[in-house]
């Protein structure tokens, strides 16, 4: 018995640069996979947005559960959207502030 995959689509019908990703981050959770960034997507400065898990991702089974367009890449450790600027992975936490080259460094 052969099992279709599921299609992610490149763009989501509402607009959103993330809501073609959500049978992605269901899947997820209904593994056992808990959020830890607060069941949503975090901006950093630089308007790249990220869903974390507080477990590393099972990129095998999405590999078997889901059909990615081109501009989805999975990686080791992630699911990347090259279109929309986003990601889901595990959480590494808050990340220390890295300086600009003209800002000045404290005492």
């Amino acid at each position: 018995m052969t099992t279709e995959k599921e299609r992610i689509l490149t763009d989501a019908p509402t607009g959103s640069d993330t809501d073609h990703l959500l049978p992605i981050i269901d899947f997820l959770k209904a593994q056992g996979n808990t959020p830890a960034t607060g069941d949503q997507f975090y901006y950093n400065r630089d308007g790249y947005g990220v869903y974390g898990f507080a477990q590393p991702l099972d990129v095998a089974a999405l590999r078997a559960r889901f059909d990615f367009p081109p501009s989805i890449h999975l990686t080791a450790t992630s699911v990347q959207d090259t279109r929309h600027f986003v990601c889901i992975t595990q959480d590494s936490g808050p990340q220390p502030v890295r300086r600009l080259s003209f800002e000045e460094q404290a005492p």
